[in-house]
């Protein structure tokens, strides 16, 4: 007598059933590739979770300073974060291309309605694109330091989003500030202001070598803050979001980009 042995697990079971199991295991496979391409693009580290919103009928909203637009690695990365979290609205600053040059890109992507204030030559720029099968954006103003959008949607309530790249000059984000501050006079409704500030509202947003101390600026941007009534809505992954690029005791990095918001928009979107 033969003994062939134990047939194997998957031996045992149907042709169908085994084509499946293998296709959820590349599936499974795909998505946990994807995860750590993304962990990348963002610079998380492995012991910060990636966050998931299951609700279905949650917006969201992807914000990005690109630091440059229309490169092939750009469109790469792009194309990856928006496969994982699926946004509505997509937020780019400092793109230093004009749109007109990437339509066709972003209506490929199902972004096929767009605001936006280009780049003088290549410094700056913001873009506001949307998907108008999934909510309705009506742009209030815009200037070089930020656009002003109504965000419209069913079963919610209308919303106001300021896209902000605020000047690295300190007297052109003066007035961006006087900008926010009529805003804010003025809102009756929910209201949330995203995007690179270019400053910090503690010391414990800079990490650098530098002796140079910067309590005043630190408290001037707070002090803005709180006369605007807008609340920093915090973050996850790495705290400091930006860095000079430099190497070593030249080193600086700081915490320069953020989402803040009025109580009213607190109030509506509480799992934000």
């Amino acid at each position: 007598m033969v003994d062939r042995g134990r047939p194997s697990k998957n031996r045992s079971q149907p042709r169908e059933l085994r084509a499946r199991n293998h296709a959820s295991d590349r599936l499974h496979k795909s998505h946990g590739e994807r995860r750590i391409r993304v962990r990348k693009i963002m610079g998380i580290p492995d012991y910060c979770p990636l966050r998931d919103y299951p609700n279905s009928s949650s917006m969201k909203l992807l914000v990005w300073n690109c630091r440059g637009a229309g490169n092939k690695v750009f469109k790469r990365n792009l194309r990856e974060l928006i496969s994982f979290h699926k946004p509505t609205i997509l937020v780019l600053m400092e793109t230093k291309v004009q749109l007109s040059s990437m339509g066709l890109f972003f209506n490929k992507l199902g972004f096929t309605a767009s605001t936006h204030v280009d780049p003088v030559g290549k410094c700056g720029g913001i873009w506001m694109l949307w998907d108008p099968f999934k909510s309705t954006v009506m742009a209030l103003d815009a200037n070089p330091q930020v656009i002003h959008a109504k965000i419209k949607r069913d079963n919610f309530s209308d919303w106001i989003l300021s896209a902000v790249y605020a000047s690295p000059i300190p007297r052109s984000r003066d007035a961006l500030w006087e900008n926010l501050e009529s805003v804010a006079d003025n809102i009756t409704e929910p209201w949330l202001v995203a995007g690179d500030f270019n400053d910090f509202a503690s010391l414990n947003e800079k990490r650098s070598f530098s002796a140079a101390q910067d309590h005043t600026r630190a408290r001037k941007f707070q002090a803005r803050l709180n006369r605007c009534k807008l609340m920093d809505l915090g973050c996850s992954g790495p705290r400091l979001t930006w860095s000079n690029g430099r190497q070593g005791l030249a080193n600086t990095l700081e915490r320069l980009d953020r989402a803040v918001c009025n109580t009213e928009w607190r109030l509506q979107f509480q799992e934000a």
